[in-house]
């Protein structure tokens, strides 16, 4: 019997609750003013954030891609353990992937990339699949041989 009692006090209380929270919203309408005039010439000047996500112009994408392609080669000759062979094969596999990204590269991701030396999740994006891309057909090196089985 105590449980059917604190169970309909719950229930009124959760109502009770629910209709206090529901009624202190406000609409999503905007109040009309007393004074029309007054509501009128007060308005805000509507300021649009629009970004421009316009393509880069042919001197940025060369700019990005020299750029891209030499940080990509000393990227990767860093962990290289013989740099002087690996070189020339990491200066075509990361051209390749910097004129792919240059395709459609967008001005605001070039600027990041080249003035902030940031890289955006959109040439991420590009990386991967321009990566997939150029290297999806390339031979990788061969390891050491060991004990006759290939």
């Amino acid at each position: 019997m105590k449980n059917v009692a604190i169970n309909k006090v719950l229930v009124c209380v959760l109502v009770s609750a629910l209709t206090v929270i529901a009624g202190g919203c406000s609409s999503d309408e905007p109040e009309t003013a007393k004074t029309g005039t007054a509501a009128n010439t007060a308005k805000p000047a509507k300021k649009e954030n629009k970004i421009d996500y316009g393509e880069a112009s042919d001197s940025v994408k060369n700019k990005f891609i020299k750029t891209f392609a030499q940080n990509c080669v000393t990227r990767e000759l860093k962990n290289s353990v013989n740099p002087d062979v690996d070189q020339p094969r990491f200066q075509q596999s990361c051209g390749c992937i910097a004129e792919h990204i240059a395709e459609d590269l967008a001005e605001v991701d070039a600027e990041k990339y080249l003035d902030d030396h940031e890289d955006t999740h959109t040439l991420q994006i590009k990386f991967d699949s321009a990566a997939f891309f150029c290297l999806q057909n390339k031979p990788q090196p061969k390891g050491p041989h060991l004990f006759g089985k290939q």
